[in-house]
């Protein structure tokens, strides 16, 4: 990309295409949108959203359209939502959120509905939850979680449950946990991760349990991950990253292993990237990216490879892609995006 972009999203569409939206650059939001072709290795632009957005979601359908909700216009933080169709690229609006938010989750949920959670609507960090049904295209305001948070993480579990975990609730970082149940549409707590943590990841592994890497408690940046064991309920520690990191992000490869790459710590942006075995539990560093960078994001592709983009480096944000082949552990650049990129979110066609 050529213009600066930060705050976006990233999604994998069906068609294999990666579509980037919005994002912010030099405070000034944009309702510009691209894609990128894997077959073609290059960047088109595609239509424009009909807002400015930073700090939004995006989420791919069942029906293959984009979900994207809330965020913010420099100026409002917006309860607008609009779908993008791949089909023909353009964009439509649809029946607005019942709460204004940023710095939510949105999750895809097995019965096709999304779930959109948390987040912020200043001066209120939100427990508020909501969902879209693609059918009706309306949202109803579902269970009220247990505890307010945004720069929490929000996966959907193999039994169709969404755990909530970690966050930030306006006054202290957490350590909760919860479940949503969509059958019976509450919130049940779980038990807590061991420490608190905000801007984390969080990845859904083969074996159904759920690997959390990473993030910041206040004062400390971590390299700790945690197991959460849904048969159980539980958390337990696993093996410690090789670099302490947050602002990273965290891919879980075909053979289900988890690629975390980047991030920053002490106010150093990383280009380093490591490897968890989910069944050794174990961290190997893999190979280094070509660019330093953070608050960037990641997404596996049909093939099996690793799209990263953007980010920020030393304050400044990034125009560069990259991929990673999981078969050689290396990393090439791709075409130039046409938008510099910081602070973007990816949403996969298999969840939110």
């Amino acid at each position: 990309m050529t213009d600066g972009r930060e705050m976006h999203t990233v999604s994998l569409l069906g068609n294999g295409k990666v579509l980037v939206t919005g994002g912010s650059y030099d405070n000034t939001n944009l309702n510009s949108c691209e894609l990128y072709d894997l077959s073609t290795g290059s960047w088109t632009s595609t239509g424009s959203m009909k807002d400015e957005l930073a700090y939004h979601t995006a989420t791919v359908l069942k029906n293959e359209k984009v979900l994207v909700a809330g965020g913010f216009n420099g100026h409002t933080i917006l309860n607008t939502v609009q779908l993008y169709d791949p089909s023909t690229e353009t964009w439509t609006t649809t029946d607005n959120m019942n709460q204004a938010r940023e710095e939510h989750t949105a999750s895809l949920l097995p019965n096709g509905k999304v779930l959109v959670a948390g987040g912020y609507n200043k001066p209120i960090f939100l427990d508020h939850a909501e969902l879209y049904d693609p059918s009706t295209e309306t949202w109803t305001t579902t269970g009220t979680m247990k505890a307010r948070r945004d720069y929490h993480s929000a996966t959907v579990l193999s039994n169709g449950k969404v755990l909530v975990a970690g966050g930030f609730n306006g006054e202290t970082i957490v350590d909760t946990a919860e479940l949503y149940d969509p059958l019976t549409e509450t919130w049940t707590t779980t038990s807590n991760m061991d420490e608190v943590r905000d801007r984390h990841t969080a990845s859904l592994l083969p074996n159904g349990k759920v690997l959390v890497v990473g993030g910041s408690n206040h004062d400390n940046i971590k390299n700790s991950a945690l197991l959460y064991d849904p048969s159980t309920e539980t958390w337990t520690t696993t093996g410690n990253m090789e670099v302490i990191r947050d602002h990273h992000s965290a891919t879980v490869l075909a053979n289900g292993n988890v690629l975390v790459t980047g991030g920053s710590h002490n106010g150093v942006t990383r280009n380093s990237t490591e490897l968890y075995d989910s069944s050794t539990e174990i961290w190997i560093t893999t190979g280094s990216m070509n660019n330093a960078r953070q608050n960037h994001q990641a997404v596996l592709l049909k093939d099996g490879k690793v799209l990263v983009t953007g980010g920020s480096n030393v304050g400044e944000a990034l125009h560069t892609a990259e991929l990673y082949d999981p078969s050689t552990e290396l990393w090439t650049t791709v075409d130039k995006m046409n938008n510099i990129q910081d602070s973007h979110e990816i949403s996969p066609l298999t969840n939110g």
